[in-house]
């Protein structure tokens, strides 16, 4: 019986043995990546009269709500094996002074406060015309309605713009729309100055035209918001 006693008291012994080696142990708990931003502005394929330009790009989401800040790089071969033009900033956009009668090839990366980089974005391409270019950009799309930062009532909302042209070209229009303040592409390669969208209540909406002409130059506008109520 003693020996059964004994028997008990060992099993019992290491069972708590087991129970404490679990509580120390620690699950760890990795920092994630953030998202790969989506390229807005110079599109896939464009040609652009003017090398004086405005990069701009969708902010990415970092999944642990950590600081974000964007690495950019501009080359002459998709390989990206030489970097001509790069940086690193905080916002969604970057200005860069480039050369004319050359085909770039862009792409951006997020990197959290954590040292963690994201994904590249896909890469796109444009091409600056050479000196002999004498078309002119298109005009900077002008605002109609709603004015920006007013307050508006109703579901759905007419987004009405004005665009010119110096050269008499035909204009098409991108469309960005959202929630964020780096909004998504809504429609692209429209024909008309204006677009209906759907909102709801108690929501400020942010929204940007580009403005591209039948030579495939383009001209980017500043980002437009209002206030649902």
């Amino acid at each position: 019986m003693k020996k059964v006693y004994l028997y008990i008291a060992i099993l019992c012994t290491v069972f708590l043995v087991s129970c404490e080696a679990d509580d120390d142990v620690i699950i760890p708990i990795f920092n994630q990546s953030p998202e790969a931003p989506k390229l807005v502005f110079p599109s896939n394929n464009l040609t652009c009269a003017s090398t004086d330009l405005e990069f701009a790009w969708n902010t990415a989401t970092d999944p642990d709500g950590d600081t974000v800040s964007y690495v950019i790089e501009i080359a002459a071969e998709p390989s990206f094996n030489t970097i001509l033009f790069t940086s690193v900033t905080s916002a969604a956009n970057k200005v860069f002074d480039l050369e004319k009668g050359i085909t770039y090839y862009w792409r951006v990366k997020a990197s959290d406060d954590k040292g963690n980089d994201g994904d590249y974005s896909t890469v796109q391409s444009f091409f600056t015309e050479p000196e002999a270019s004498i078309n002119r950009l298109p005009g900077i799309p002008e605002l109609i309605s709603p004015g920006s930062g007013n307050r508006v009532t109703g579901s759905s909302i007419t987004l009405d713009w004005d665009a010119n042209d110096a050269d008499g070209d035909s204009l098409t229009y991108d469309v960005y729309f959202g929630i964020s303040d780096s909004p998504s592409l809504l429609e692209e390669n429209s024909t008309t100055s204006q677009i209906e969208v759907s909102v709801s209540t108690g929501i400020t909406y942010y929204w940007r035209v580009v403005v591209k002409d039948s030579n495939q130059n383009a001209t980017m506008g500043q980002i437009w918001n209002f206030r649902t109520e």
